[in-house]
């Protein structure tokens, strides 16, 4: 049901993925530099320690690191780790409120807000608002202790983990676990009393002490999925027997209004002869569409697990009546024993304790850091993208296809520890800086040096696949994308050059002879092995990128031939259109030239007036109009010839009847005179129009 990973199948998982570039070699920062020295002052103390420590944190462009023997804080550009000519010159913070107790691990918040904690208690620091007041040499940071009465009063009480609370909308709650087996949340802006007090499983009745040897005492928590209402989110807890438990913790609960159960300890299926351990150190959830945990015990050994009854698709708070009646099931899924040293097999079946902490890495959501007293690890979880099909099915007979198309890939980062028998030397602090050109891991190791690693940004597999006929260029284009872009010389150089080895960065100077010639021949035995395997992966790259070529140049061949027939095809049909249109352009010619003709005929038929012309025809307006006014006057004196001719001839006719009215009858010579007079006048100026108009019609 589970699947187990020993060290060479995770190396063979990892080279059977040539085209993962591999971390970058280490760059070891300069002892002598500023930074360093001000941090190895009285610092030897950490060089012999098993327990691990984490005092190195990134926040914006800076490195913060915590100086235990100054009690302030040191941050450095972390420019200075991609350009080597760029002076480290580090920046002091002095804090208002230094804390008394010893700091094992320093945590950054989303709000400018830094905590430093340690097993007797947790300091906030308030950082710079902007980066730029960084630029002092000196800065003063206002600091305060949380539950600061609580850690005083109960010296048998000690802080086991702590983590900001993803859900706080002021970002400012801390939920803390202590080895008293609570869960307390604090409000850092009321520092002096936890908000929520969360007893867990386990005796509360036996001391602390004796809690820890029988692995009845809480050792690790870490936050999972919110709650299907959204009004709280999970929270497992590790207990050191390996139990694990599950409650829900919202930023506003408190002790007044806190309702919800703790579930636990939690099945673990299929079932094993060991339990999985006893030996519980570290424990993270990894997001997913179905938590997963991981687990880290102080043998060396890594448990992958689903947290099955916490998200499904039942109605809106089915899942939560799965945690509350207890149905919750942890599925375990891996097992892998990581390599801590350079032993050979022979010598590895000496254990020893090496507890191992986790991290989450913020820029792959596959992968976390594993940090112990032997060095560095990094493990990739890829099948996390086949739990969106797992959770969306409900038949549990699909479940191992679904899960297991891949295994974990396991990295050696830095090794700190060759031997056994070498005195455990954990890093002192880990940080990622997101920023860089690649995800860049930082380390600090116990001898206070400095080592960069470069991490692989992703984790698919570059090899193309084979071409099949009925594939279009798009999928050409496609899968050429997805390759990577880069000609094969390239990915032939990224297998042969990647760091596939872990850095050792000290070996045990008390080392016997024997000793040193057997760590020669497990390196040189290493080695080898990977390399024939590098070797093996670039002949099968190089077998299937030719392979590849040879189907795409046969695409290309078949796509030719039919280009070259609808290149013939095209020339035939350019040869018939540049025939008609030749024929057509005559045509057109032809007729242009008739509208031509026409509409130069037409111009010619246009008479064109001259100045005289003209004004000859504006002449013979004025005496058109002048021959209208006359022959209205014409007509009026003829009207008026012919009424006068008539009262003429009734005159003659009766002369009776004229007198017996006693009116005028005739008219006075004078009077007839100037009637002849005007009438021969008009009479003459009739017949002389009549001439001028009988002259201009001829």
């Amino acid at each position: 049901m589970y699947a187990t990973m020993t060290p060479a199948k995770a190396s063979a998982v990892e080279s059977r993925r040539p085209y993962r570039k591999m971390a970058a070699s280490g760059k070891w920062r300069d002892g002598d530099s500023s930074f360093l020295k001000k941090l190895s002052l009285h610092g030897d103390k950490f060089c012999s320690s098993i327990h691990t420590r984490m005092l190195i944190a990134v926040y914006d462009d800076y490195l913060v690191a915590w100086s235990q023997h100054q009690q302030r804080l040191i941050a450095v550009r972390t420019k200075v780790f991609s350009n080597t000519g760029e002076q480290d010159e580090c920046q002091e913070m002095l804090l208002s409120n230094p804390p008394v107790f010893e700091v094992d691990n320093i945590l950054v918040g989303c709000t400018k807000h830094l905590l430093l904690t340690g097993p007797r208690g947790i300091t906030v620091v308030a950082l710079p608002k902007t980066p730029a007041t960084l630029l002092n040499e000196k800065e003063l940071c206002r600091s305060w202790t949380l539950g600061e009465h609580f850690f005083l009063c109960h010296k048998s009480v000690s802080l086991v983990d702590v983590a900001w609370h993803p859900d706080s909308e002021s970002g400012c709650h801390v939920l803390a676990l202590t080895n008293d087996n609570n869960l307390r949340l604090y409000d850092i802006a009321e520092p002096q009393s936890a908000q929520l007090v969360l007893p867990l499983g386990g005796n509360q009745s036996l001391s602390n002490a004796i809690s820890a040897s029988v692995g009845d005492a809480a050792v690790s928590f870490d936050f999972g999925d919110l709650s299907p209402g959204g009004k709280s989110r999970q929270v497992f807890v590790l207990m050191g027997s390996g139990d694990i438990y599950l409650t829900h913790v919202s930023p506003r609960d408190d002790n007044r209004s806190y309702l919800q159960p703790v579930l636990g300890p939690l099945s673990m299926q299929p079932q094993a002869e060991d339990n999985y351990g006893v030996d519980g150190y570290s424990l993270i959830c990894l997001p997913a569409p179905v938590p997963l945990l991981a687990i880290a015990t102080t043998g060396g050994t890594l448990y992958h697990c689903l947290a099955i009854g916490t998200q499904d698709n039942s109605p809106l708070g089915a899942s939560e009546e799965h945690e509350k009646n207890g149905e919750v099931t942890l599925y375990v899924l891996e097992k892998i024993k990581l390599e801590l040293t350079f032993s050979l097999p022979s010598a590895e079946e000496e254990t020893f304790s090496c507890p191992i902490r986790l991290y989450k890495d913020p820029t792959n959501l596959q992968r976390y850091i594993c940090v112990h007293n032997s060095g560095v690890h990094a493990v990739a979880v890829p099948f996390i993208d086949h739990l969106q099909a797992f959770a969306e099915d409900n038949t549990e007979q699909q479940m191992a296809s679904k899960l297991y198309p891949e295994s974990s890939i396991v990295e050696s980062l830095l090794c700190t520890r060759a031997l056994a028998s070498s005195k455990p030397a954990p890093p002192v602090g880990v940080a990622l800086v997101p920023d860089h050109p690649g995800p860049l891991l930082v380390i600090l190791t116990a001898a206070w040096k400095l080592v960069t690693v470069t991490l692989m940004q992703g984790y698919q597999s570059y090899m193309p696949a084979l071409l099949s006929q009925s594939q279009l260029d798009a999928s050409l284009q496609s899968e050429e994308g997805a390759s990577g872009g880069g000609s094969l010389l390239v990915h032939v150089q990224q297998l042969l050059g990647g760091r596939s080895l872990p850095q050792l960065s000290q070996a045990g100077e008390d080392c016997t002879p024997q000793q040193c010639l057997e760590l020669l021949l497990t390196a040189t035995q290493r080695i080898r092995e990977h390399w024939l395997q590098k070797l093996e992966a670039c002949q099968l790259l190089i077998a299937r990128r030719t392979q590849a070529a040879q189907d795409q140049r046969d695409l290309q061949l078949e796509k030719l031939s039919r280009v070259l027939e609808d290149l013939a095809a095209l020339q035939k049909r350019d040869k018939e259109l540049r025939s008609r249109y030749e024929t057509a352009y005559s045509t057109q010619q032809r007729l242009v030239k008739r509208a031509e003709d026409v509409l130069h005929q037409l111009h010619c038929q246009v008479p064109v007036l001259s100045a005289a012309e003209e004004g000859m025809i504006k002449e013979l307006k004025t005496i058109e109009e002048e021959l209208k006014g006359y022959k209205e006057s014409l007509e009026e004196a003829q009207a008026k010839h012919r009424y006068q001719q008539q009262g003429r001839g009734d005159q003659d006719q009766e002369p009776n009847i004229t007198v017996a009215r006693g009116s005028p009858a005739r008219l006075t010579p004078i009077q007839i005179t100037q009637i002849r007079k005007a009438l021969k006048e008009e009479g003459d100026m009739i017949t002389e129009l009549v001439q001028k108009v009988s002259a201009l019609m001829d």
